[in-house]
């Protein structure tokens, strides 16, 4: 019986932790349409500017993002262009979210998420390239 439970012991130790869930990537656009409401005032007329509704930032909720709970980020930095806001995900109970956040738009994309979750996950913002992107570290 010792024998059995030494082994078993020594399986456990040796099996990999269960895997985290690499977050699905935001598509890097979106496209909109919008429209002035009603009619313009007198000696107006509506123009409509061609804005690039890029990706600006990626958001996680404790539940719906309706509900309103952002999850605060824990740390952040910066190294050299880009600037980084790390989210300790498996501290959170319950559902989590993700929301793409783009610009020139009230419109974004959510999603709710499975874990299990890495427990250094980034959101970083190239200020050069102007990309949005998660890491793992």
């Amino acid at each position: 019986m010792r024998g059995l439970l030494a082994a078993l012991l020594g399986l456990a130790v040796a099996l990999p932790a269960q895997a985290q869930q690499e977050l699905p990537a935001c598509p890097d656009s979106l496209r909109v349409t919008d429209a002035a409401e009603g009619a313009a005032p007198e000696d107006w007329q509506p123009f409509r500017r061609d804005l690039r509704t890029q990706l600006v930032d990626i958001r996680f909720y404790a539940g719906p993002p309706a509900e309103g709970r952002a999850v605060e980020p824990v740390a952040g930095s910066a190294r050299g262009s880009v600037v980084s806001m790390r989210y300790g995900l498996p501290a959170i109970e319950g559902e989590v979210w993700m929301v793409c956040v783009y610009a020139a738009t009230a419109h974004a994309l959510m999603r709710r998420l499975e874990g299990p979750f890495s427990p250094h996950v980034r959101v970083n913002h190239d200020r050069n390239d102007g990309r949005t992107f998660i890491t793992y570290n």
